[in-house]
């Protein structure tokens, strides 16, 4: 009994082989899916982010990693990339940070310094009165292993000078889609 139960397993398992086409594992299709997508650079995610507001792009100081550091409390240590522009200007306050960190522990640390610096802005910070619908609508996005704060954009002038202050941040919020457009169509 024993012989042909192992018998029939033994059909079963060779008739299931022949009918699963075997796939070398250096095939194409295995390779593909066991590769990792390609993650864009930051220096690619900083020129679409600047292409889609064209002009009206004004961070034009590059930031060095200490001052990273003093600003954001992000540390080199973190991110095996970044770029962070603010404008030479001090009464305009649009900023662009890109953050490449090391793994998800350190995203999550970077993130966290990017939300407290954020909050500190809308708090602490004195700003033209022009420039708070702007902070408020700020925000720090992530994608990937890359976060982001973002702080541009320009609003219609006659909305700037006749809007409620909610219809401000909103036009803001929707300037700053902008850039987490640019950013997604990269990551596709």
């Amino acid at each position: 009994m024993k012989k042909k139960i192992l018998a029939v397993i033994f059909a079963v398992s060779l008739a299931s082989a022949s009918v699963i086409p075997a796939i070398p594992l250096n095939s194409p299709s295995v390779t593909v899916e066991a590769a990792k997508k390609k993650q864009p650079s930051v220096k690619k995610i900083r020129k679409a982010i600047a292409d889609k507001y064209g002009e009206s792009y004004v961070p034009d100081v590059s930031l060095t990693d200490s001052e990273i550091t003093q600003r954001y409390g992000i540390k080199s240590s973190w991110y095996s990339d970044i770029s962070a522009e603010v404008p030479m200007i001090s009464n305009n306050v649009d900023t662009l940070v890109i953050v490449k960190a090391k793994n998800k522990n350190t995203r999550k640390k970077i993130k966290k310094q990017l939300v407290s610096y954020r909050q500190k802005q809308i708090d602490e910070t004195m700003q033209y009165p022009m420039n708070i619908p702007k902070v408020q609508a700020s925000k720090v996005y992530v994608k990937d292993n890359y976060v982001f704060f973002i702080m541009l954009g320009f609003i219609d002038s006659s909305l700037e000078e006749t809007g409620t202050d909610e219809q401000l941040i909103e036009a803001y919020k929707a300037e700053n889609k902008k850039a987490v457009d640019a950013i997604n169509a990269l990551f596709k």
